[in-house]
């Protein structure tokens, strides 16, 4: 029991994180050694609109070098930053990369 007690503190304060550099401006945001900014500014167009548009080359290129697996115990915080997460989880397939969060 308080070994998640533990997992829920940890993640709690890492959405806080999140949500505060979001709000002060974000500079860089590096989750899992991933470049989170860049991902939101190259992959947010194909998460937005119905239906989304594809991932750009520049999206692409920041998922193939993403920690996947890592980023995979954070994605239920996507809604929190106004993001679809079932859109996001999509984004990997259509890069050509296999989605380790299913």
């Amino acid at each position: 029991m308080a070994s998640f007690k533990s997992n829920v503190i940890a993640l709690w304060m890492v959405a806080m994180f999140l949500t505060m550099t979001t709000m002060e401006g974000i500079k860089v945001v590096a989750v899992c050694n991933t470049d989170m900014k860049g991902i939101n500014n190259q992959c947010y167009s194909a998460v937005a609109g119905n239906p989304p548009s594809p991932p750009s080359m520049q999206c692409c290129n920041l998922i193939q070098q993403a920690d996947l697996p890592c980023l995979c115990k954070y994605k239920y915080l996507l809604y929190t930053l106004g993001v679809d997460v079932k859109k996001a989880m999509e984004i990997p397939g259509k890069c050509g990369k296999q989605n380790p969060c299913y």
